[in-house]
């Protein structure tokens, strides 16, 4: 253990701040999970238990994600015939993801030279699901270092961290349900993470769940295929606080939203507390229940407002004191007054700036920063809509517009496709399920998978990179 490293406790966890690398790995395997959730949503239960969920975390290492299993042949079929998938999962939650290694145990012991040291009730959790209360096994890892302390508060965020804080008082819960939504990228999971640890902390024996619409509906989904959905309803009743996050994702499947809207009711007609995130407010979700949205309205809604540049600023100065990064300050300001789409882009770019500093040897400077962003610069200074890039690229490959939109799957049709989805992706703020939507209403998996095809492709393909690259220009300079 590193001399340096000190240590913040609250009545039930101990926060290792100092130790950098154990800190980081443990991070990453919260990621691992958080994909393996994912996953587990959008291929066959039987697939998922035999191939999948066997795979264990190893470590994350200059952009390789290593994982091992037990048995030779659950990582042969892994690597083999479900890599494509868990690396375009694993990307979500993995920035700049390179590639996947998939071990056997004796191999990943050998690689494994950097192990992670289990500190007192770290979020390592060696559990099997057998082993855990229902809460436990369908709750979200809370991500410690999301806490209040850490959470920057401006003009913008100031209603969503005031509501956030109030809520924490249990015993004067007026909000009842409490909806916080804004753009990607603007603190609302990191609201959710401390509003939990708030919670926990006033009092340790309060049943609190953090899930996502997601996770709900593999779990609804889950206990129809066993046939006990009496039971997945009584099991909710026995937890104080239910927060979902990004409930935008219940939109679309009617059985899920009608149970959702039975738990729902549930719980607060038994005085629980509901905690919800969305991208929308309730209002917008066009794919949700006229009656579940009501229902998500009947309390407090507060909303996230665009960043104003003091707020930036503050976060990128609260990030770098944290981080311990030599960032020099006009470079900061430069950032904070140039990105001002969301702060998971604003962050993205700080990280971005130190790594090539740390990879390349070159001076973090305006011009250098200037130069390596010049792509989200360029986004940034203009309102690039996914139509106009659909658009553009019809044009370029000589398609109908809705060609953009359909279903039809021939390659001279779907390759233009699949780069006007990764275009959307790489230089506008678009989500994943957004860019879906407006390409024909494809589901976020579709996006994520056209995205990894084109980013691997363009490697190997010089023709296609250069396409890419001269649709981007064309695009920007519109």
């Amino acid at each position: 253990m590193q001399k340096n490293e000190s240590h913040t406790s609250t009545k039930d966890i101990t926060i290792v701040q100092g130790d950098d690398i154990v800190n980081f790995q443990v991070l990453q395997m919260d990621n691992w999970e958080k994909t393996k959730q994912v996953i587990s949503l959008n291929i066959k239960e039987i697939i998922w238990k035999a191939w999948i969920e066997p795979l264990n975390f190893i470590k994350y290492e200059k952009k390789i994600l290593y994982l091992g299993s037990n048995s030779q042949l659950i990582s042969n079929r892994a690597e083999t015939q479900y890599y494509e998938t868990i690396f375009c999962e694993a990307s979500k939650y993995f920035e700049d993801l390179l590639k996947v290694t998939i071990l056997t145990k004796n191999k990943s012991k050998k690689l494994n030279s950097s192990k992670i040291e289990k500190h007192p009730n770290t979020e390592i959790d060696t559990l099997t699901n057998n082993d855990l209360s229902f809460v436990d096994s369908v709750s979200m890892k809370i991500n410690k270092t999301l806490n209040f302390d850490n959470f920057v508060v401006g003009n913008s965020n100031q209603m969503p961290y005031a509501a956030s804080r109030r809520i924490c008082d249990i015993s004067s819960f007026i909000y009842n349900p409490l909806y916080i939504y804004g753009n990607v990228g603007m603190g609302k999971t990191h609201l959710l993470n401390a509003i939990a640890i708030e919670l926990k902390e006033k009092n340790p024996n309060i049943k609190v769940v953090l899930m996502s619409a997601e996770r709900f509906m593999y779990q609804f989904i889950k206990a129809i295929r066993q046939k006990d959905t009496i039971k997945f309803k009584d099991q909710f009743k026995s937890i104080d606080v239910l927060m979902i996050d990004d409930i935008q994702f219940i939109g679309g499947k009617g059985s899920t939203q009608e149970e959702f809207f039975y738990t729902f009711n549930n719980l607060i007609n038994e005085g629980k507390k509901i905690i919800i995130s969305s991208n929308k407010s309730p209002v917008e979700l066009i794919d949700l229940d006229e009656k579940l949205k009501s229902r998500l309205g009947g309390g407090l809604v507060v909303d996230f407002l665009p960043t104003n540049y003091e707020l930036r600023l503050d976060i990128l100065r609260k990030k770098v004191n944290l981080s311990g990064l030599n960032i020099p300050f006009d470079v900061l300001q430069f950032l904070a007054k140039k990105i001002v789409s969301n702060v998971r882009e604003l962050e993205g770019a700080l990280n971005r700036i130190w790594a090539n500093h740390e990879l390349s040897g070159k001076d973090i400077s305006i011009e250098n920063s200037e130069n390596l962003l010049s792509d989200i610069l360029l986004v940034n200074e203009k309102n690039i809509s996914i139509s106009l890039i659909q658009e553009q690229v019809s044009l370029f490959f000589n398609l109908k517009l809705s060609d953009m939109v359909s279903s039809r799957r021939s390659i001279n049709i779907a390759r233009p496709r699949q780069v006007a989805m990764y275009i959307s992706k790489t230089i506008t703020s678009f989500s994943y399920p957004e860019i879906g939507k407006a390409f024909g209403g494809k589901d976020h998996t579709t996006v994520i998978h056209a995205v990894k095809k084109i980013q691997a492709l363009s490697i190997v393909d010089l023709k296609l990179k250069k396409q890419i690259s001269d649709l981007k220009k064309s695009i920007l300079t519109i």
